[in-house]
């Protein structure tokens, strides 16, 4: 789906609070891939991200776009990395890729100095085909692709297909950050002309269902849609969404982060609390992310309550108790909610350390059950 906009163009609020995100991640997700990589005994010596709709690098106002952020922040990051990072960007618009190489010029020397950069590879081309093709020759060389993030920003809904994210999500170590504009396409979801980018998008026709419900309903049936194609289809087996809204509300679009990894998953639920400290994953341009109060909605309390409302009586672990947490419920931090459990006498130690002190736990060996 091609779009409107200008080779280079303002950067909106929402675009701002999906950088921040992009950013708060990655500057996680790199040094912890850097050391499971050579745990694992993945074969490859570099992480690998992937930018499929990289941009101009900037924007009117002088912000930088999502590909000078991601060799920035591995440029200047407070950490060494076992293994150095290869960077590729694809960009269709020859305009936009020109502007992006005279970005990424400024950065030349650092990049070709650092140890921590292994290579850059900017590409001119259709994001679906340039990586299809590139998953061919991976594939014919045996050669794994992971670990890697692919981020999918892509304008509209039909430029990114359910297959190419199912082939990513198959190799080891790779994890998918995605986009999909509800705006666009709830605006030409009457048009049948449309409605195979739609299918190529979900990788199925299910989402034909829309048209039997009423319009209040619709977002809500597409995203469960879209999601579940994504856990079936893609098979992901850990995914969280984010919706952003515009200055009245209204939602523009959702992005999906695809992981197999847990702690993937917790350090990119951790990077969405930055942008809504509500817990509620939902941005709009009326919002000042700066300004938001912690806790506003998903407090330790209601965690608390939640957690004895759906694993009363059961025996867990705190590292179950973690995969719930994170699986099921919007928070990433759990530990106050279950002392809080504790201290009210609605928990039971079953085993733990013996010097154990009431009111920690580690993530090993304690077993516990919520009354």
């Amino acid at each position: 789906m091609s779009d409107n906009l200008p080779p280079i163009w303002e950067a909106k609020s929402h675009t701002l609070a999906k950088h921040q995100i992009l950013k708060a991640y990655l500057n996680a997700w790199m040094p912890i891939m850097s050391r499971q990589s050579q745990h694992l005994g993945i074969a490859n010596t570099r992480l690998l991200f992937v930018d499929g709709f990289a941009g101009p690098g900037s924007y009117t106002g002088g912000q930088e776009g999502s590909p000078i952020l991601a060799l920035k922040l591995v440029l200047s990051h407070s950490h060494q990395f076992n293994i150095p990072v290869r960077f590729l960007f694809i960009e269709e618009n020859k305009k936009r890729y020109g502007l992006l190489l005279e970005e990424i010029k400024k950065y030349e020397t650092q990049l070709e100095e650092s140890p921590r950069v292994e290579s850059h590879l900017e590409i001119c081309g259709d994001c679906e085909i340039v990586l299809n093709n590139w998953l061919d020759d991976l594939a014919a060389s045996g050669e794994n692709l992971g670990p890697a993030i692919f981020f999918l920003d892509q304008c509209g809904f039909s430029d990114v297909s359910m297959k190419l994210v199912e082939r990513i999500m198959s190799q080891p170590l790779c994890e998918v950050f995605s986009y999909l504009n509800w705006d666009h396409m709830n605006r030409f979801i009457q048009d049948n002309t449309k409605w195979p980018s739609i299918t190529k998008a979900f990788g199925g026709e299910e989402w034909k269902g829309v048209f039997n419900i009423e319009q209040s309903r619709k977002a809500g049936f597409m995203l469960e849609k879209y999601k579940c194609a994504i856990k079936e289809r893609a098979n992901s087996k850990y995914l969280w969404n984010f919706a952003m809204c515009d200055e009245n509300g209204k939602l523009l679009y959702w992005l999906f982060f695809c992981t197999n990894n847990l702690r993937g998953l917790e350090e990119m639920k951790r990077a969405m609390w930055q942008v809504d400290k509500t817990g509620g994953f939902r941005f709009s341009d009326s919002d000042n992310p700066c300004q938001l109060s912690l806790f506003q909605n998903c407090t330790e309390e209601i965690l608390a309550g939640e957690l004895k409302a759906r694993l009363s009586g059961q025996i867990l672990t705190v590292e179950k108790i973690k995969e719930f947490v994170l699986t099921e419920t919007p928070a990433y931090s759990f530990k106050k909610a279950i002392k809080i459990l504790e201290d009210s006498r609605r928990l039971e130690i079953i085993s733990a350390p013996h010097r154990r002190r009431k009111g920690t736990f580690p993530d090993d060996n304690i077993v516990l059950k919520i009354l």
